[in-house]
């Protein structure tokens, strides 16, 4: 007799539990069905507020489409040239109708603490077809001004066939710069919906690119190098540019949601290097040769020492 009554009440217990699974199984469904959040999991919103992290930047709310592009380097016309020929501070090397080298006859001088604006104002009259290229960033270490430049309106970030740099001396004054330019752009693939510029924060900081305390204060549209192509032309990524505490930015790409590597000096070391062996070409009793390679060795050398 006791052993029927223990066997009753398991039969109850078990029907109890499997009452109670099948409520919970309703439950779930129901919440899933309308888009309700388990008490447990969070947002990435709530991740960044949880640990501080705020967004002061904004981006518009329309979805956006874009396509890969390529590009091949651009040669400058004969007649585009010419421009020069009315710059009175300016002496002038063209190496393959490709690379423009440029030393100001006097030093001119950058506004201390000067903005985006006043820099973009200051050069546009200085250089050949200055529609074309953006201010990107000073680099204080190597003490350059880089200019990007731009396609679709948008800029191509650290290429080297698509670029002005501008030397500086110690007293912030521009002595010479290079210049080369990317050729048409075309687009070999149909343009797709882009990712969210909050999913391209995300994977910053899935990445731990984005720390506590940090703040999101720009996200603004680019193209960055994808790969090199087999004729000679680049292929370039849509490309999200997301800037944090107003002077480190993190690259996106905007189509494959993935984080892009960039190193700045990596890269200005690179076009150093590029340049100092185009300039083999000019005569060794080149007045400018002489000049940009003295100052491009010491850029490289003051580098390597802070290292």
């Amino acid at each position: 007799m006791q052993w029927k009554q223990i066997k009753t009440l398991f039969i109850l217990c078990f029907l109890a539990l499997d009452v109670y699974l099948l409520f919970m199984f309703f439950d779930k469904q129901q919440e899933s069905d309308f888009g309700y959040e388990s008490p447990g999991s969070t947002t990435l919103e709530q991740e960044l507020e949880s640990e501080n992290i705020t967004i002061s930047a904004e981006w518009p709310e329309k979805e956006i489409k874009e396509s890969y592009i390529t590009a091949g380097k651009r040669t400058f016309a004969n007649k585009e040239l010419d421009y020069f020929s009315a710059l009175e501070n300016q002496e002038v090397e063209v190496l393959d109708q490709t690379l423009i080298l440029s030393r100001f006859k006097e030093p001119v001088s950058i506004p201390d603490n000067a903005g985006d604006d006043t820099i973009n104002e200051l050069i546009k009259s200085r250089i050949l077809l200055p529609e074309n290229y953006t201010f990107g960033s000073w680099n204080k270490s190597m003490n350059t001004l880089i200019f990007f430049q731009k396609k679709k309106d948008h800029p191509i970030y650290y290429n080297q066939n698509g670029v002005i740099i501008i030397y500086l001396n110690d007293e912030n004054e521009m002595m010479f710069y290079t210049q080369t330019m990317l050729g048409k752009a075309e687009s070999p693939s149909e343009e797709k919906t882009l990712i969210e510029p909050m999913d391209a924060i995300k994977v910053l900081y899935d990445g731990n690119r984005i720390w506590p305390g940090d703040e999101i204060t720009d996200v603004k549209l680019g193209f960055h190098r994808r790969i090199p192509l087999p004729s000679g032309e680049q292929s370039f990524a849509p490309t999200w540019v997301v800037t944090v505490n107003e002077n480190e930015n993190f690259y996106v790409n905007a189509l494959e949601n993935l984080a892009i590597k960039n190193d700045e000096m990596e890269f200005l070391n690179d076009v150093i290097s590029a340049t100092l062996e185009n300039i083999q070409r000019l005569p060794d009793d080149n007045d400018i040769r002489d000049y940009v390679q003295n100052h491009l060795n010491e850029k490289l050398s003051s580098d390597n020492k802070s290292e």
